[in-house]
């Protein structure tokens, strides 16, 4: 009889190691997937109190969304319009002075700066070669090139279709969707269910507002610095430095060294001036707007974030390292609201304010778990140390 209860039991948690091996195997497989939904998330869970505002004017729930994406559209191409036509002429150019070698070559020796000269003269050596090396050979390479080109655009685009329209249908059929989750989820934990859900949301709509505000005050104030520097191109290199600001830790970099190598080409002063103007940006953003709009309400703390970069580059390229900091403070929201609901004296309202703060969960564990321990020595009773609200 033992026997047979040993193999039984060996079979079952057999099968159930095989069931999780391919649950992972298959979430592997459909991670793109998962990747466009997580996003569709962010963008509801970001848009959400501007949607919820224009419920109280004379709009429902799904038009209020539709009005939100009518704005977002609209910036979108209002920046598209400002920023590719200035760009596709400066590549016209650049092209131009390629299929004319010797002009080219006599605007890069009427450079002053022979620093600067250098660097052009390397730049269009290395950069003809490398167009050499990726000139199609014949008319059907080209044709290749322009079919790959084509439905990567195509992919883009139905990618970013796509998360709207999940985002959409995430806002307005939310309800229904928490409703058949909880509905396998035992009636005396749904609270703290429903609890940890919106601390979740909360956490990943604080990031994409702040996030955002991070980009408009750097694109707004690198556009009218750049400008008013008399810095080339200055638009659209605001618009790059706001979206380098959604790449953790180095985007600040990534963003600026495009506007110092084109200060270069006017003069070495005017590099020195952006190099400055931008230093003055980080360190304004680094020390004042951080604290007060990421940290407070993303919380994740550096460690976290540099490990999430590099866990998530490893398993999804750029894409998971911009979405590294979401994800990372997710997961603190969840193991905090674990960590805070470990001990049974610990009372709901605590939990729910230290699910957004490691160190306070971990203190109101241990202080929960004293309490725990005192209640059950003699002579101690529940009205002496207060009545013990169940976990999870």
């Amino acid at each position: 009889m033992i026997a047979n209860v040993t193999a039984r039991r060996v079979a079952v948690w057999t099968a159930t190691i095989v069931l999780v091996l391919l649950g992972f195997e298959f979430m592997w497989l459909i991670r793109n997937v998962i990747f466009l939904i997580f996003l569709s998330i962010l963008l509801a869970t970001g848009i959400e109190p501007l949607v919820r505002w224009l419920r109280k004017g004379p709009f429902n729930k799904g038009t209020g969304i539709l009005v939100v994406y009518t704005l977002i559209f609209g910036i979108l191409a209002a920046v598209l319009y400002l920023t590719v036509p200035p760009l596709i002429e400066e590549v016209q150019r650049l092209i131009a002075g390629f299929t004319n070698p010797q002009t080219a070559k006599d605007a890069i020796a009427h450079i002053d700066n022979d620093f600067v000269r250098g660097i052009a003269s390397s730049f269009y050596d290395n950069a003809g070669n490398l167009l050499q090396s990726v000139q199609p050979s014949a008319a059907g390479g080209a044709a290749t090139s322009a079919l790959s080109v084509g439905l990567s655009v195509f992919e883009t685009l139905f990618s970013a279709i796509t998360v709207f329209v999940i985002a959409f249908y995430w806002l307005t059929e939310r309800p229904l969707i928490k409703r058949f989750v909880f509905a396998f989820v035992s009636e005396d934990k749904r609270a703290r269910g429903r609890t940890l859900w919106d601390s979740v949301e909360g956490k990943l709509g604080a990031w994409v507002r702040g996030q955002l505000l991070l980009m408009l005050f750097i694109g707004v104030l690198s556009g009218v610095g750049y400008t008013l520097m008399g810095l080339k191109f200055a638009f659209a290199l605001a618009v790059f430095a706001a979206l380098t600001e959604l790449i953790p830790m180095v985007g600040p970099y990534i963003g600026g060294a495009p506007a110092v190598l084109i200060a270069l080409t006017q003069s070495p002063t005017l590099a020195l001036l952006v190099l400055g103007y931008i230093v003055v940006l980080q360190l304004i953003e680094g020390n004042i707007l951080v604290p007060r709009i990421m940290e407070s309400a993303v919380g994740v703390t550096p460690l976290t974030v540099i490990v999430g970069i590099l866990i998530g580059s490893t398993l999804m390229g750029i894409g998971g390292a911009l979405l590294a900091v979401p994800v990372a403070a997710a997961i603190q929201v969840i193991f905090n609201n674990i960590v805070s609901f470990g001990s049974e004296a610990a009372t709901t309202q605590e939990a729910v304010t230290a699910s957004n703060n490691t160190g306070d969960a971990i203190q109101i564990a241990a202080t929960s778990k004293e309490r725990e321990n005192e209640s059950k020595k003699p002579g101690k009773s529940n009205d002496q140390i207060g009545t013990p609200t169940a976990g999870f």
